[in-house]
């Protein structure tokens, strides 16, 4: 790895660690792992309201575990997620949603190493995480944003980047829409009906608020591969011509360094998305949302290399709690400073 040194006085700041005044205080359940989980969501441009069912594979580290936690956000006002229904092997498992936790029992005490699945059934409309909104054309689209703590908001799972784990997105939409999500397309299937089923897989284990969702009238582009990374372009079908000039030789710059100076790209793919209702950027495994009011035909390089680092720091090497969040900003800053000074030939590269 080449080590590169005039951008470093640059960011002294971020590296020097400041007190937190309010410290992590998830409630963290030991001998619980969150294995995989699988989304399958159904949306409308006609309503609100999301339905879905989740299947959540937990694995245990240790014996006598009794039962599991999940955040979930509870109904309230007229929003939040009402669970009609858990199961477990085909059994009903009598639940406990309250203050946001749902909250379901064994069937048996837990053994080491031992998994247990299960499959829950709910339906609401989420106050946030999953925003549901007109682009800036006036055309309907849903974008999730669930940093920090906001998937629990539309999902059911363990909302906190000290359990990674790995992930599939199955949503039924309108089929005039096309569906971006983490890792790898496993099937796109028009159901007859008016509608299009789009699966994804995420194959390797995230953080929470990594796991992503974009639903809108996309123009899509598959633009090659980059240091084995296959690279996409998803913005408004308006936006074809102008999102391309922004994202695509920019990502592709900031691959090829990030591969060679820091080490090997660790996701499926890499999409750069315009989303609706975001402003500036989030670094979503695999999938990476920019705010849609930023397209212009011109490359955003410092934007798009900045989220790109956070694909090495922040999302394949993430912070155990949210006290040490700063490492996450302060290396792709300092990264994004190194490929920014090396673009620009400012500063010779030491082996």
């Amino acid at each position: 790895m080449k080590v590169f040194f005039c951008a470093a006085f640059a960011v002294v700041a971020f590296f020097v660690p400041v007190a937190s005044a309010v410290a992590d205080t998830y409630p963290r359940q030991p001998g619980v792992d969150a294995w995989h989980y699988v989304f399958r969501l159904e949306l409308s441009d006609a309503s609100p309201d999301i339905t879905g069912e989740a299947t959540i594979d937990v694995r245990f580290t240790k014996d006598g575990v009794d039962e599991v936690s999940l955040d979930l956000a509870s109904a309230a006002n007229g929003k939040g997620m009402t669970v009609t229904d858990v199961t477990n092997a085909g059994q009903k498992v009598p639940f406990s949603h309250q203050h946001n936790v749902l909250t379901l029992p064994l069937p048996a005490r837990s053994r080491s190493g031992g998994h247990v699945l299960f499959t829950i059934t709910y339906h609401g409309v989420p106050a946030n995480g999953l925003r549901i909104l007109s682009n800036k054309y006036g055309e309907w689209s849903a974008f999730s944003e669930n940093w920090p703590n906001r998937a629990r908001e539309w999902l059911p799972m363990i909302d906190h980047p000290y359990d990674k784990a790995t992930s599939e997105f199955i949503v039924t939409a309108p089929a005039k829409y096309q569906v971006v999500a983490n890792g790898l397309l496993q099937e796109e299937t028009d159901l007859g009906d008016g509608r299009r089923r789009t699966h994804w897989k995420q194959s390797v284990p995230i953080a929470s608020w990594l796991n992503a969702v974009g639903v809108e009238q996309f123009a899509v582009f598959h633009v090659g591969m980059v240091k084995g990374v296959e690279l996409q372009t998803w913005v408004a079908h308006q936006d074809a011509d102008a999102g391309r000039i922004y994202f695509e030789a920019p990502a592709r710059q900031a691959i090829d360094f990030y591969s060679e100076h820091v080490g090997p790209y660790a996701y499926e793919k890499l999409a750069n998305v315009a989303a609706a209702g975001l402003n500036g950027g989030t670094e979503h495994a695999s999938a990476i949302f920019y705010g849609e009011r930023g397209i212009r035909a011109a490359p955003a390089t410092s934007l798009v290399a900045h989220e790109i680092a956070h694909q090495w720091f922040g999302d394949s090497v993430t912070e155990w709690d949210w006290d040490d969040v700063w490492l996450s900003e302060g290396f792709a800053t300092y990264f994004t400073l190194l490929f920014t000074e090396r673009r620009r030939s400012r500063c010779p590269a030491s082996a």
